[in-house]
């Protein structure tokens, strides 16, 4: 049995010291204030405080981390830059009209984003699944996926080149107006892809990822193997640009997802809890 806290890093194969490792970048899992704390909840779980995001102390050693850290530290930069999370807004309640086109009489619309490194970006996201995939976290379960995904992930990650752009195509949805902060674990669900030429409606597979107003769409198979249409268009390949969509947060599912996991904890558990979190959320 390997020595407590040794072992071997599962992104770069050298057997060393485990470092705490964050699942979801920290700098995007903080709450609003200082010395505030998140409540986790959802699925018939019981409530808790968290005060930043899930981490694991037993997925890389220092080498594996200072590949993740330098993913991370130049993401988190560019995504405020472009003001695709919360935290790059400033003062601002909501994206001003100059950074998106908004569909009228919808919650809907479109950012078209120049100057960004997209194949880095998807990278980016890709360490995430990678992540949540390779950690025996109970909170990040949903995401399985087969051996050789996982290991063409990790040399993907380590190497820091992006796989082709059929493997697990990324999606980038983003809220336009600030909502409530709060932590969510990636989940397995289904979306609906609009009709397009001889295609009907489809359901297609995902993974969903969040975070600070931004939402991760990953196509698993057999999505990944969609005919082009203006769908497939938007994936995060390569290039310089990106096209994001965007939905305001009143009425998004971030917001009704939001408010059924808090329905589920007030529901299950006693008045005490029930009254903590009234004031904490």
């Amino acid at each position: 049995m390997a020595k407590k806290g040794l072992g071997t890093c599962k992104l770069s194969g050298v057997y060393g010291t485990f470092v705490r490792a964050h699942l979801i970048p920290k700098a995007v899992t903080r709450p609003n204030r200082p010395g505030a704390h998140f409540i986790q909840a959802g699925n018939g779980s019981r409530p808790s405080k968290r005060f930043d995001s899930w981490y694991d102390e037993e997925l890389v050693t220092r080498k594996g981390e200072d590949v993740l850290t330098a993913l991370d530290t130049w993401a988190i930069s560019e995504l405020r830059r472009h003001k695709l999370i919360w935290s790059g807004w400033g003062d601002d309640h909501a994206l001003r009209t100059d950074d998106h086109v908004a569909m009228p009489d919808t919650a809907w619309g479109a950012r078209s984003i120049d100057g960004i490194d997209a194949e880095r970006l998807r990278l980016f996201f890709l360490s995430l699944l990678w992540r949540a995939a390779a950690t025996n976290r109970p909170e990040f379960s949903e995401v399985t996926l087969a051996d050789d995904e996982l290991i063409q992930l990790q040399e993907a990650v380590l190497r820091r080149q992006s796989p082709p752009d059929g493997f697990y195509p990324l999606h980038l949805i983003q809220l336009s107006t600030k909502g409530e902060a709060h932590n969510q674990t990636p989940v397995a669900m289904t979306k609906h892809l609009p009709a397009y030429g001889d295609d009907g409606e489809r359901p297609v597979p995902i993974y969903r990822f969040y975070f600070e107003g931004l939402i991760a769409h990953f196509l698993r198979p057999p999505a990944t193997g969609l005919h082009p249409s203006p769908v497939t268009a938007l994936a995060v390949d390569h290039g310089h640009s990106i096209v994001v969509t965007t939905v305001t947060y009143d009425g998004s599912f971030q917001q009704e997802n939001l408010a059924r996991l808090k329905f589920e904890a007030f529901s299950a558990w006693p008045a005490p809890m029930t009254k903590l979190m009234l004031s904490d959320l």
